[in-house]
This record gives structure tokens, C-alpha cells and sequence, in this order.
């Protein structure tokens, strides 16, 4: 009996040995198999992605690396508050042992997974055979917050300062909309020290996410090849996900203000020539538009914040409430460009020796009710009725003209055409800003002046009673000299 049985066992053993052996090439053939989708996935794509197949353990911003509660070696860090901030949202954690590691390098992936967090963007689960950072990369060629060839597109290095910003600003791009306007070049030149370190690939990158205030300088430096921290890391990206959480554009981390120079025009040694009818330039306005809309913005602000021309600010959400609606908006602003209009025709297009009573009304009219400007108005007055002062002018402009400065105040462009006549005894061009300079021109010569004429609400600073509409006209910007305009025919 005994025999019988260890005969049936040691039959039931081969048969499961068999069919272990089967499972066993079954599983072989399975893996051998899933070898060869890993390597055709993989041949597809490592030629678009570019980046590492396997990565470091010791990558930690891979999920499994990170720990829940919040880190023990970020009190008193200058980025604690916003560690914190993305640490309670679940963005980003800290490593196993309860620290953060703030002044830890970054690399490129992990500043990648960060942002499409930002960006609430969905990254699919990682497929068999994939390392974790595979389908972050994926997504981000997707996204087009890294392009082939940039040092970006290596998973495992270390991220700089100007290559973050260049995915922030794409990513916000995306998320807002936003497009850099290079008219503010010039004055970020003057307020990073170090902007030729910047590569040119990435100025306008990182020059728009300081002119958004997620990114700052340090003493004026941007250091665009320092690298990128975890800690900093988490500053920039809770700034793109909280606009509130943004720094003043309008300065650097040290306090720094950026002024630029108020054009105080002189007569030009340079003259144009124009062909001229019955003692009059022929003026090509559309060519004149043209030449205006290529002078930069905001050239005397100073500002970095955003600015917008006529369409983009009436659709724009205006702050009080008082204008709600587009046509109430619209309405708004073509009375401030007509006010900027009969600005240059009272000021600039005067011949009012028998009526002087209309012509100050007229400025009043116009001009913001406050006490330099009345100063200005009444020597205006005193010097016509003395010197006999006859001026012709033609004011050049376009609703495509307008603009809401960065520095909130609101502009129209334009180019003046004048020239004092006979029999006025004197040709002079009151300054419209500062002390009021005068200056002295030739009489029956034609000039041209560009400008930009302030407008808006300006009565009620300091109490003058006049009656004057709003809004108003304030000054003029210039932005070139008075030049000389010679017949060519």
C-alpha cells in the first residue's frame, strides 16, 4: 500500500514538475516578448525625448523618494514659506529621513514634474519597462516646455536659472497667455547688471519672469548660470501658481528702482525734406503710423509691469466697476483720445489775438486742473498777447496710438507738425514737464515733433474749481527732438 502511494506522489511530482517547467517558458517567453516592446517603445522614443533611460536612485523627486510630513531643516530658509506652501498641497515633499534639502541642486526632470503640477497638467502612469520620469519628459516635448537640443531635454542634469525661466515663461505661455514685449529690453538691460551672461536664447524668457515677478535678482544680478535650488524651485513655481505670491516687477530684491531719462528736445542739426503744397508739408499718414508704432513703450516710465494698446485694455477688467460693459469702456477711451487731440490743436494751432477770453477757456478746457498748469496757462496767455505769437500745426495719431502705460498712466502717440508764422515775433516751445523750459525756434519753419500726450483723470489733486471735462490732458513725453522740415520740391 505503501509502495502504491509513493508511486502515485512521485507520478503527481513530475506532472506538476512539467507544469512548472511550462509556466516557467511561458514566463520566459512572456518577459522575452515584453523585451521586445521595451526596446521598439524605447527605439520610438529616446530619438524625440533625448533624455536617459535608467536614472540614479538617488533622484528625489521621484514619488516613491519622498516623505509626507512636513521637513525639519527648512525653518528660518528663506524659502520656507513657500516650501511649506507646496508641501501642504502635496506639489512636492521631502526626503525619507524628515529633511528638504532647500539648497540642493535641482535637475531638469524634477523642475519638470514641478511645473506641470503648476500647470495642473496630467501625467500618465509610468507603462512596464518605463523609468518614473519617462512620461514627465514625454508630456513636457508635448507641451513644448523643452524643445530638441536644449540642455533641458537631459533628464538628470542640473537645471540653471535661465533654462527654468525659459520653461516658465512657456508654461505660462500656456496658462495665461502671457507674451513678452521686447520694449521693456532696454530697461531690464539697465536694471540686471549682469544681462550679457544671459544667453540669448533665453533673454526674453528671462526678462518676461522678472517682469512678472517670478523670478527677482540679487544686488541687481540675475546669475542666469547659477543653479536652480529645490528651495527656489519652490518660490518660482508657487508664483506661478499663485499670482498673489509674485514679487514687485517693478524692482529687484534689493530695492533697486530703474528711472529712465525724460527726453528734453533741442532743435536738430538733421532736417527731412517733404514735398510741400501751397507752403505746407504733404503728409503720408499711414507712413507716419507706421514710423510711430516702432517707437518703444513705455520709454520714460521706468516701469516693468504689462501695458495695453487700445483693444487689449477695453478688454481688459477695469478695477471700481464704474465701467463694466465693453461699449461703456470704449466710449471711455475714445473720449480720452479726443481729449488728447484737442489738446494739440489748443496748445499747438493757436491764433487768438482778438478772442483770448475763448482761448483760455479752451485750455482750461483741456488741461488738468492743477496749479502748475494754470501758472502755465496764464505765461502762455501773457506771452501771445505781447508777442503776437501765430502758430499752424497738424497732429498725427490712431486709436492703435493709445496705450495704458505700465506706470498706469494712460498715453497717446502722436507726430506734431507746426511752425510759427508771421507776424509772430517769437517761435517758442513751452516744456510741458518739469520747470517749463522754453525753446527757441525759427519763425516760418515747419517742424516735427513725436510725443506722447498724457490723458485721463487729473482734476481734483489740488482742489483748483474750474470747469474743465474729464478726463483730461496732463502733458506731453517727447521721445525726439523738433526736427526741421525743408521743402523737397
Amino acid at each position: 500500500m505503501k509502495k502504491k502511494i509513493r508511486e502515485i506522489g512521485k507520478i503527481r511530482m513530475i506532472r506538476m514538475t512539467k507544469m512548472t517547467r511550462m509556466t516557467m517558458k511561458a514566463d520566459l517567453q512572456m518577459t522575452e516578448a515584453s523585451k521586445k516592446r521595451f526596446s521598439y517603445r524605447a527605439h520610438l522614443i529616446l530619438p524625440v525625448l533625448s533624455i536617459v533611460l535608467f536614472i540614479s536612485s538617488a533622484v528625489v523627486v521621484a514619488p516613491q523618494s519622498y516623505a509626507d510630513a512636513l521637513p525639519t531643516d527648512i525653518q528660518g530658509h528663506w524659502s520656507e514659506t513657500f516650501v511649506k506652501s507646496l508641501v501642504n498641497q502635496g506639489v512636492i515633499s521631502g526626503y525619507p529621513d524628515g529633511t528638504f534639502k532647500p539648497d540642493k541642486a535641482i535637475s531638469n526632470v524634477e523642475f519638470l514634474s514641478l511645473t506641470l503640477k503648476a500647470m495642473n497638467e496630467t501625467v500618465q502612469s509610468v507603462n512596464m519597462g518605463e523609468t518614473w520620469d519617462m512620461p514627465i519628459m514625454k508630456r513636457a516635448f508635448e507641451l513644448g516646455l523643452v524643445k530638441m537640443g536644449e540642455p533641458m531635454t537631459n533628464a538628470t542634469s542640473e537645471i540653471t536659472r535661465e533654462q527654468a525661466a525659459a520653461i516658465l515663461y512657456r508654461a505660462l505661455q500656456i496658462k495665461e497667455g502671457v507674451r513678452y514685449d521686447q520694449c521693456y529690453t532696454s530697461i531690464l538691460d539697465q536694471v540686471i547688471f549682469d544681462h550679457d551672461q544671459i544667453e540669448s536664447a533665453y533673454r526674453d524668457s528671462v526678462y518676461s519672469m522678472l517682469q512678472k515677478g517670478v523670478f527677482t535678482g540679487n544686488d541687481n544680478h540675475f546669475d542666469a548660470k547659477g543653479l536652480m535650488t529645490r528651495g527656489a524651485s519652490c518660490v518660482v513655481i508657487e508664483r506661478v501658481i499663485d499670482k498673489g505670491k509674485r514679487a514687485n516687477p517693478t524692482k529687484t530684491k534689493n530695492g533697486f528702482r530703474v528711472f529712465v531719462d525724460l527726453k528734453i528736445p533741442v532743435e536738430s542739426e538733421k532736417s527731412i525734406q517733404m514735398p510741400f503744397e501751397n507752403g505746407n508739408p504733404i503728409i503720408d499718414t499711414e507712413k507716419v503710423i507706421t514710423e510711430l508704432k516702432q517707437h518703444e513703450n513705455n520709454v520714460f516710465t521706468g516701469s516693468l509691469y504689462d501695458y495695453y494698446y487700445y483693444d487689449d485694455f477695453i478688454n481688459l477688467e477695469w478695477s471700481g466697476g464704474r465701467y463694466v460693459t465693453y461699449e461703456a469702456k470704449k466710449e471711455r477711451v475714445d473720449s480720452m483720445i479726443n481729449i488728447g487731440i484737442e489738446a494739440m490743436k489748443v496748445f499747438y494751432n493757436y491764433d487768438y489775438r482778438e478772442d483770448m477770453k475763448s482761448y483760455q477757456k479752451s485750455l482750461e478746457w483741456v488741461s488738468a486742473t492743477n496749479y502748475p498748469k494754470k501758472d502755465r496757462i496764464e505765461n502762455l496767455i501773457h506771452s501771445i498777447q505781447n508777442n503776437t505769437l501765430i502758430m499752424e500745426s497738424q497732429f498725427i495719431t490712431d486709436k492703435e496710438l493709445f496705450y495704458n502705460s505700465s506706470d498706469g498712466s494712460k498715453r497717446l502717440r502722436g507726430r506734431l507738425y507746426f511752425y510759427f508764422k508771421s507776424p509772430s515775433q517769437k517761435a517758442e516751445m513751452f516744456q510741458t514737464h518739469f520747470n517749463d523750459g522754453v525753446v527757441n525756434l525759427k519763425v516760418d519753419q515747419w517742424y516735427y515733433i513725436d510725443l506722447e500726450a498724457l490723458v485721463g483723470d487729473y482734476g481734483g489733486h489740488s482742489g483748483v474749481e474750474w470747469e474743465h471735462s474729464t478726463p483730461n490732458y496732463a502733458n506731453n513725453y517727447y521721445i525726439t527732438d523738433f526736427i526741421p522740415v525743408m521743402p523737397s520740391n
